[in-house]
Order: C-alpha cells, then structure tokens, then sequence
C-alpha cells in the first residue's frame, strides 16, 4: 500500500530554556506537538511507525538559533492552517518563523 506524502518545509527558532533540549528531544517535543494536532500526518511504515520528520541540520547544545524541519502530511496542508494548528501546542521557546 503506497500512500502519497506531502512535504511541508517550515523553520522553527529555538530559544529562552529550549536552547539546552538536544536534537533528538526537539524531535520527541515536536512529533507530540504534531500529533496533539488534527492535521493528517504522515507515518512510517514498519514494526514501530512514527511521524516522518526531516530535519536539515542540527543545532548545537546551548545554542539559539534557527532550525529548518520538514514535515510529512498525507493530504496538502496550507502553511495557515498548520501553523494555527501547531503553534499553541509548541513549548515557550519554539516559535514557527
């Protein structure tokens, strides 16, 4: 079963207490952010499906700055609606720019 992915590219920025979360822990922070969202997300397929996230580069421990994340969806999402969607479940300190 091959189901479409639809990749939105959107860049989050780091700051205040989240500058000392690592790469992996923004992972984790933002796949429960997305999934407390009713947007259609993407899973992978396997064993142990979770939600299809690319992350550019890596920031740095301790540093603040920008992060540049894809996300997956199954259905075309409007940049308006996941960001009206994603940012009231988003930590202080990680702002959809």
């Amino acid at each position: 079963m091959n189901i479409a992915k639809y990749p939105v590219k959107i860049t989050l920025y780091k700051k205040g207490e989240m500058i000392y979360f690592s790469q992996l822990d923004i992972m984790h922070v933002l796949e429960r952010a997305l999934r407390r969202t009713p947007l259609a997300l993407f899973y992978t397929q396997g064993f142990n499906p979770h939600v299809k996230i690319s992350f550019s580069k890596a920031l740095k421990l301790g540093v603040e700055g920008k992060i540049e994340v894809t996300l997956y969806f199954t259905s075309k999402v409007s940049l308006d609606e996941l960001t009206g969607n994603l940012t009231p479940q988003l930590p202080a300190g990680l702002d959809i720019v």
